[in-house]
């Protein structure tokens, strides 16, 4: 009888391992046919909402916020500060102080800023894995949890839902060692919208007393 009790644990690491690896599997799929569908639209336009979460887990604030996408382009309105990025150039302005930094951020730097880089985390030391099905208000959503490879990330894990049938991200849940971190819900979301290049750049005529500062 020795020689089964042995093997039954190993037996059971194996058919975990197996499961983490098609878990794995299926989380890539999920965020590639996400990425898919964005890529065949011209243009988004997504209104969210983002509840704050302080250390403990208290909610900290409510923000709506829209964006405007495409490609890797986009404009961010949070109503105290607006984001300009045109695939290189990235304007940050703070509106109550009317200042502009400008500067090139690298991919890493977008990751919490651009939604669109949700699909492409796991090329940035994250691990993926599905977590499983959801419904959210009349949708079916399938859950990713991305996961930082780096123990000292303040980040514990990324969770992103995604529409079952149109693959459209739904909700974004950032949860932080500390308890703290974001929720934005995802309101509304159209695409094949036809934008301008211009709308991703800073305009200085429209906001003529900002200030801009190069840190390029």
């Amino acid at each position: 009888m020795s020689g089964p009790k042995k093997t039954l644990p190993g037996l059971l690491f194996l058919l975990l391992g197996i499961w983490a690896i098609q878990a794995q599997n299926q989380a890539l799929t999920i965020l590639e046919k996400a990425g898919e569908a964005y890529n065949k639209t011209s243009g988004v336009h997504a209104e969210f909402s983002i509840e704050m979460f302080e250390s403990g887990g208290e909610s900290a604030a409510q923000i709506q916020g829209q964006i405007q996408l495409k490609g890797d382009k986009f404009k961010l309105d949070v109503g105290e500060m607006i984001t300009w990025f045109d695939g290189k150039n990235q304007w940050f302005y703070l509106v109550n102080i009317q200042e502009v930094n400008l500067s090139n951020p690298a991919p890493e730097d977008l990751m919490m800023i651009n939604p669109v880089m949700v699909f492409q985390l796991y090329k940035y030391g994250f691990d993926t894995r599905y977590a499983g099905e959801k419904k959210l208000g009349t949708k079916i959503a399938q859950q990713v949890e991305l996961l930082p490879q780096e123990p000292y990330s303040d980040i514990q894990r990324i969770e992103v839902y995604f529409d079952k049938q149109t693959y459209q991200p739904l909700r974004i849940r950032i949860r932080n060692k500390d308890q703290s971190g974001s929720l934005i819900n995802i309101d509304k979301y159209i695409t094949d919208q036809k934008y301008p290049d211009a709308m991703f750049v800073f305009q200085q005529k429209a906001y003529p007393g900002a200030v801009v500062i190069d840190l390029r």
